[in-house]
C-alpha cells in the first residue's frame, strides 16, 4: 500500500471515530430529554440569540426582593368576647376572638433584587422552558421588573405573533418536555416575620411582531394565604402548635405541578411529595408566655370538583406549668378541632383564608384523635378549644 493510501485510510478511521462519538452524545442527550431540569441550570433549551425584554408588574399590594416578602394579614385590633353558643345539645360558654379591623392582606417585597425566573415559550402544542432572571426595582414607590431572555433556538425564524410565553417565579424544577413547573410551599411564619419565596406566575402572553419589548405583564400569586389567629389564656399549660390541616379532603397542598399551557389561570396538580398537613412556625403560647400569635401559611389550593365541608384542625404538644417554667418531661399531645361551618369547592387562588376559633382556652377532655393527620396509633389527644362543650356528648369536637 502506498504512503498516500496509508494517509487516506488513517483519516477515514479518525472520521469514523468522530462520527461514533457524536452519535453516542446525541443518544445520551435524547435519553435525558424527559428528565426535569432544576432552575439552577444556566439554560434549559438551546437559545437562538434573538433577545426579548418583558416588562412586568406584580399582584396587588406587592413590593420587591422576591426571595423575602413581608406578609401582613390585614387583620388587627383583636378583641376577646365572652358569649354563649348553642347547638342541638344545648348552650355552652364561647370565647370569641375576632379582629375589629379587616383590611387587605399583602405580601410586600423587602427590597430590590435580581431573581431567577422560569419562562416557558409555547408554539402550537410544544413547550420550550428557558431559564432567565428578573431584575426587580423600585420605581416611584412601586416595584417593577425587567426580564431579558433569548428565544429558544427551535423557534428561530418562527413568526413572533404565533409564539406565547408564560413565567413562574420561585420554581424548584421544570420538565423540559412538557414545560410544567414544580413549586413548593415556603416555611410557615408568624406575622411580622419575612416569608421566603412566595411562588408567582404570569399567564401566556403573545410575543410582538413589531417590538422586542412586551409590557403589561403582571405576576400573580399561585397560592392561598392562610391566616390562623391563635389565642391562649390558659395559664396552667404551655402550648406549642405544630401542624395545621383543612382535613383529609385535601383542600390545600404543599407542592404542586403548575401547567400554564391552557392560558389564563394555571392548572395545579399535587405531586407525589406533597402533603395536606402543613407545619407551623414553632412558638410557645399560654402559661407565662405570649397569649396571641398569628400563624401564616402559603399553600396551594385544590379544586375538589364538588362542594365539600372544611374541617380546620391544629395539632401540637402541651406541657404543664411548674412555677414559671413548663415541664417538657410531662409533654402531651393536643388537638384544636373545628366542626365545619363552611362548605366550598376550592379556596381562591391568590386570595386569603382566615381560620378563626383556633384557641387554647377550654379543656374538653381526652377524646381527641389523630385521624386528620394519619395518626391511627391510638395516641390520646387532649382537646382544647375556644368553646367549652360537653365532651361526653360531643367528644370535644
Amino acid at each position: 500500500m502506498s504512503p498516500l493510501s496509508n494517509v487516506v485510510m488513517c483519516m477515514m478511521k479518525k472520521l469514523l471515530l468522530a462520527a461514533q462519538l457524536l452519535l453516542a452524545l446525541t443518544l445520551t442527550l435524547c435519553g435525558n430529554e424527559d428528565a426535569p431540569l432544576t432552575r439552577q441550570h444556566a439554560s434549559m433549551m438551546m437559545t437562538s440569540g434573538e433577545r426579548i425584554k418583558l416588562s412586568v408588574g406584580f399582584d396587588n399590594g406587592e413590593g420587591s426582593k422576591a426571595r423575602a416578602m413581608m406578609v401582613s394579614s390585614g387583620l388587627s385590633d383583636f378583641i376577646p368576647q365572652d358569649e354563649m353558643g348553642s347547638d342541638s345539645y344545648g348552650s355552652y360558654p364561647y370565647l370569641r376572638w375576632r379582629p375589629m379591623r379587616k383590611e387587605t392582606s399583602k405580601a410586600v417585597f423587602t427590597g430590590e433584587a435580581t431573581e431567577p425566573v422560569t419562562l416557558i415559550f409555547y408554539h402550537g402544542s410544544a413547550a420550550y422552558p428557558v431559564a432567565a432572571q428578573v431584575k426587580i426595582k423600585n420605581v416611584g414607590g412601586r416595584y417593577r421588573g425587567d426580564i431579558e431572555a433569548e428565544i429558544p433556538a427551535a423557534l428561530s425564524g418562527v413568526t413572533r405573533s404565533s409564539i406565547e410565553v408564560a413565567g413562574v417565579l420561585g420554581a424548584t424544577s421544570v420538565n423540559a418536555t412538557t414545560g410544567k413547573v414544580t413549586v413548593s410551599a415556603p416555611p410557615a411564619i408568624l406575622e411580622g416575620e419575612e416569608m421566603q419565596n412566595l411562588p408567582m406566575y404570569f399567564p401566556k402572553t403573545a410575543l410582538s411582531t413589531s417590538s422586542d419589548v412586551i409590557s403589561g405583564i403582571r405576576f400573580e400569586f399561585l397560592g392561598v394565604l392562610v391566616l390562623i389567629p391563635t389565642y391562649a389564656t390558659n395559664t396552667d399549660y404551655a402550648f406549642t402548635p405544630e401542624v395545621f390541616t383543612f382535613g383529609t379532603s385535601r383542600f390545600s397542598e404543599s407542592e404542586v405541578e403548575v401547567d400554564l399551557s391552557a392560558g389564563g389561570a394555571p392548572k395545579l396538580t399535587r405531586t407525589a411529595n406533597s402533603t395536606y398537613i402543613h407545619p407551623l412556625r414553632e412558638t410557645v403560647m399560654g402559661g407565662t408566655k405570649v397569649k396571641e400569635k398569628m400563624h401564616v401559611l402559603y399553600v396551594y389550593p385544590m379544586d375538589l370538583g364538588v362542594i365539600t365541608p372544611v374541617f380546620p384542625t391544629i395539632y401540637g404538644t402541651y406541657y404543664p406549668m411548674v412555677g414559671n417554667q413548663y415541664d417538657k418531661a410531662q409533654a402531651k399531645k393536643f388537638v384544636i378541632p373545628r366542626l365545619s361551618n363552611i362548605n366550598i369547592q376550592q379556596f381562591p387562588q391568590g386570595g386569603r383564608a382566615v381560620v378563626y376559633d383556633m384557641s387554647m382556652i377550654y379543656f374538653n377532655g381526652n377524646n381527641g384523635n389523630g385521624s386528620f393527620i394519619g395518626d391511627n396509633s391510638g395516641t390520646v389527644y387532649s382537646v382544647f378549644s375556644g368553646r367549652a362543650v360537653d365532651f361526653n356528648r360531643r367528644r370535644g369536637w
